[in-house]
């Protein structure tokens, strides 16, 4: 039975990571054209966090164990 909770998150992180993705892009076009360095500076955290959500969608419940 597939539990609807690891649904709904797996959503989630992936909306969470997309508006992350989004806004570190938003601040590295900002970086390369009007605040060189502090634009950069500040893309480049946000898009850590953005493919920190993308690749841990799920917690440890929401794992499906192979045996």
């Amino acid at each position: 039975m597939v539990n609807m909770d690891c649904i709904y998150e797996k959503g989630y992180h992936f909306f969470i990571g997309l508006v992350f993705a989004l806004i570190g892009f938003a601040f590295l076009g900002l970086g390369i054209t009007v605040l060189p360095v502090v634009g950069i500076f500040i893309a480049l955290p946000i898009l850590g966090l953005s493919v920190f959500f993308f690749r841990n969608p799920r917690s440890e419940e929401c794992f499906i164990k192979e045996t």
